[in-house]
Protein backbone atom coordinates (compact mmCIF):
# COMPACT_ATOMS: atom_id res chain seq x y z
CA UNK A 1 0.00 0.00 0.00
CA UNK A 2 3.04 2.12 -0.98
CA UNK A 3 0.98 3.71 -3.19
CA UNK A 4 -0.75 6.06 -1.09
CA UNK A 5 2.21 6.79 1.61
CA UNK A 6 3.71 8.56 -2.00
CA UNK A 7 0.65 10.31 -2.63
CA UNK A 8 0.29 12.14 0.77
CA UNK A 9 3.82 12.50 1.01
CA UNK A 10 3.53 14.65 -2.44
CA UNK A 11 0.52 16.51 -1.50
CA UNK A 12 2.50 17.63 2.31
CA UNK A 13 5.96 18.67 0.28
CA UNK A 14 3.27 20.76 -2.65
CA UNK A 15 1.55 22.44 0.52
CA UNK A 16 4.79 23.00 1.72
CA UNK A 17 6.79 26.03 -0.31
CA UNK A 18 9.98 25.88 2.08
CA UNK A 19 10.07 21.98 1.73
CA UNK A 20 9.91 19.84 4.89
CA UNK A 21 12.67 17.83 7.04
CA UNK A 22 12.48 14.14 6.59
CA UNK A 23 11.57 14.04 10.50
CA UNK A 24 8.71 16.90 9.60
CA UNK A 25 7.28 15.08 7.01
CA UNK A 26 6.97 11.89 9.12
CA UNK A 27 5.14 13.78 11.60
CA UNK A 28 2.77 15.54 9.51
CA UNK A 29 2.26 12.14 8.08
CA UNK A 30 1.62 10.33 11.38
CA UNK A 31 -0.43 13.27 12.42
CA UNK A 32 -2.46 13.33 9.27
CA UNK A 33 -3.38 9.33 9.39
CA UNK A 34 -4.47 10.19 13.41
CA UNK A 35 -7.03 12.81 12.93
CA UNK A 36 -7.93 10.89 9.80
CA UNK A 37 -8.13 7.71 11.98
CA UNK A 38 -10.21 9.96 14.56
CA UNK A 39 -13.03 10.59 12.22
CA UNK A 40 -13.03 7.48 9.99
CA UNK A 41 -11.85 4.65 12.01
CA UNK A 42 -9.41 4.47 8.99
CA UNK A 43 -5.79 5.93 7.79
CA UNK A 44 -4.72 7.90 4.60
CA UNK A 45 -1.86 5.92 4.13
CA UNK A 46 -2.96 2.38 5.19
CA UNK A 47 1.06 2.22 6.98
CA UNK A 48 2.29 1.03 10.18
CA UNK A 49 4.16 3.64 12.34
CA UNK A 50 7.06 2.65 14.70
CA UNK A 51 8.10 4.42 17.47
CA UNK A 52 11.68 5.74 17.03
CA UNK A 53 14.05 7.81 19.47
CA UNK A 54 13.05 11.07 17.65
CA UNK A 55 9.19 10.83 16.19
CA UNK A 56 6.89 8.53 14.91
CA UNK A 57 8.14 7.35 11.84
CA UNK A 58 6.20 5.73 8.70
CA UNK A 59 7.68 2.17 8.42
CA UNK A 60 7.85 2.37 4.19
CA UNK A 61 8.75 6.06 4.49
CA UNK A 62 12.36 5.66 3.39
CA UNK A 63 11.76 3.32 0.70
CA UNK A 64 8.67 5.50 -0.91
CA UNK A 65 11.34 8.69 -0.57
CA UNK A 66 13.53 6.57 -2.75
CA UNK A 67 10.78 5.54 -5.22
CA UNK A 68 10.11 9.25 -5.19
CA UNK A 69 13.61 10.71 -5.51
CA UNK A 70 14.56 7.94 -8.33
CA UNK A 71 11.49 8.89 -10.39
CA UNK A 72 11.62 12.41 -10.11
CA UNK A 73 9.02 13.27 -8.20
CA UNK A 74 11.02 15.38 -5.49
CA UNK A 75 14.36 17.05 -4.99
CA UNK A 76 16.38 16.83 -1.71
CA UNK A 77 18.77 19.77 -1.13
CA UNK A 78 21.18 20.40 2.14
CA UNK A 79 19.93 23.04 4.52
CA UNK A 80 23.16 24.80 4.71
CA UNK A 81 23.84 27.70 7.26
CA UNK A 82 27.05 29.11 8.74
CA UNK A 83 28.45 26.21 10.21
CA UNK A 84 28.20 24.04 7.44
CA UNK A 85 24.94 21.52 6.28
CA UNK A 86 22.38 21.31 9.10
CA UNK A 87 20.71 18.55 7.48
CA UNK A 88 18.38 18.28 3.99
CA UNK A 89 14.75 19.59 3.19
CA UNK A 90 12.65 17.61 0.98
CA UNK A 91 10.54 19.55 -1.81
CA UNK A 92 7.71 18.47 -4.28
CA UNK A 93 9.17 18.61 -7.78
CA UNK A 94 6.27 16.99 -10.11
CA UNK A 95 2.73 15.10 -9.50
CA UNK A 96 2.57 11.68 -9.40
CA UNK A 97 0.04 10.46 -11.54
CA UNK A 98 -2.75 7.65 -10.41
CA UNK A 99 -4.41 7.19 -7.41
CA UNK A 100 -5.81 10.29 -6.38
CA UNK A 101 -6.16 11.31 -2.51
CA UNK A 102 -10.27 12.09 -1.36
CA UNK A 103 -11.86 15.68 -0.69
CA UNK A 104 -11.68 14.81 2.83
CA UNK A 105 -8.15 13.23 3.25
CA UNK A 106 -6.91 16.13 1.41
CA UNK A 107 -8.54 18.73 4.08
CA UNK A 108 -7.35 16.41 6.85
CA UNK A 109 -4.22 16.70 5.47
CA UNK A 110 -4.40 20.77 5.02
CA UNK A 111 -5.66 21.28 8.12
CA UNK A 112 -2.08 19.04 10.12
CA UNK A 113 0.02 21.13 7.72
CA UNK A 114 -1.89 24.64 8.21
CA UNK A 115 -1.10 23.46 12.03
CA UNK A 116 2.89 23.08 11.80
CA UNK A 117 3.92 25.99 9.12
CA UNK A 118 7.06 26.07 10.41
CA UNK A 119 9.39 22.94 11.94
CA UNK A 120 7.24 20.36 13.48
CA UNK A 121 6.66 21.35 17.18
CA UNK A 122 4.34 21.43 20.55
CA UNK A 123 2.57 18.66 19.23
CA UNK A 124 0.59 18.23 22.23
CA UNK A 125 -0.61 21.28 22.45
CA UNK A 126 -2.29 20.99 18.86
CA UNK A 127 -3.01 16.83 18.93
CA UNK A 128 -2.38 15.96 22.85
CA UNK A 129 -4.36 12.74 22.04
CA UNK A 130 -2.07 11.16 19.03
CA UNK A 131 1.19 12.33 20.70
CA UNK A 132 0.26 10.75 23.72
CA UNK A 133 -0.55 7.78 21.71
CA UNK A 134 2.88 7.75 20.33
CA UNK A 135 5.12 8.69 23.27
CA UNK A 136 3.49 6.12 25.66
CA UNK A 137 4.45 3.57 22.90
CA UNK A 138 7.68 1.19 23.76
CA UNK A 139 10.47 2.44 21.71
CA UNK A 140 10.97 0.72 18.59
CA UNK A 141 7.64 -0.78 19.21
CA UNK A 142 4.20 -0.37 16.15
CA UNK A 143 2.68 2.47 17.49
CA UNK A 144 -1.20 1.20 17.34
CA UNK A 145 -4.01 2.92 15.72
CA UNK A 146 -7.35 1.60 17.69
CA UNK A 147 -10.57 3.16 18.67
CA UNK A 148 -10.27 1.83 22.68
CA UNK A 149 -6.82 3.86 22.44
CA UNK A 150 -6.89 7.11 20.92
CA UNK A 151 -9.52 9.15 22.73
CA UNK A 152 -11.62 11.20 19.97
CA UNK A 153 -12.52 13.70 22.48
CA UNK A 154 -9.85 16.83 22.10
CA UNK A 155 -11.63 19.44 23.81
CA UNK A 156 -11.06 18.86 27.79
CA UNK A 157 -7.59 18.81 28.65
CA UNK A 158 -8.01 17.76 32.23
CA UNK A 159 -4.86 16.40 34.22
CA UNK A 160 -1.20 17.31 32.97
CA UNK A 161 1.52 14.91 33.76
CA UNK A 162 5.42 13.75 33.03
CA UNK A 163 7.00 11.01 31.29
CA UNK A 164 10.42 10.35 31.25
CA UNK A 165 10.97 7.81 27.99
CA UNK A 166 14.76 7.11 26.84
CA UNK A 167 16.34 10.08 28.90
CA UNK A 168 13.99 12.70 27.20
CA UNK A 169 11.20 14.48 29.47
CA UNK A 170 8.42 14.31 27.28
CA UNK A 171 5.52 16.83 28.89
CA UNK A 172 2.46 14.78 28.12
CA UNK A 173 -1.29 15.74 28.72
CA UNK A 174 -3.56 13.19 29.40
CA UNK A 175 -6.94 13.74 29.11
CA UNK A 176 -10.36 12.32 31.26
CA UNK A 177 -12.74 10.08 29.11
CA UNK A 178 -16.60 10.97 30.47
Amino acid sequence: MMEKLCHAILWILEKSPNGRARLDLAKLLYYSDGVHFQKHAEMITRGDYIHLEDSPYPVKLNEALLYLKEKGHIDVLPKIEGNGIQGFTLRFARPLDGLILSREEKRVMMKVVEAFRGRVVDENRHYPNLYENYVVTPLFDAIPFSVDRINTKIHVLVQKSLLNLSGKMFRVLFERSE
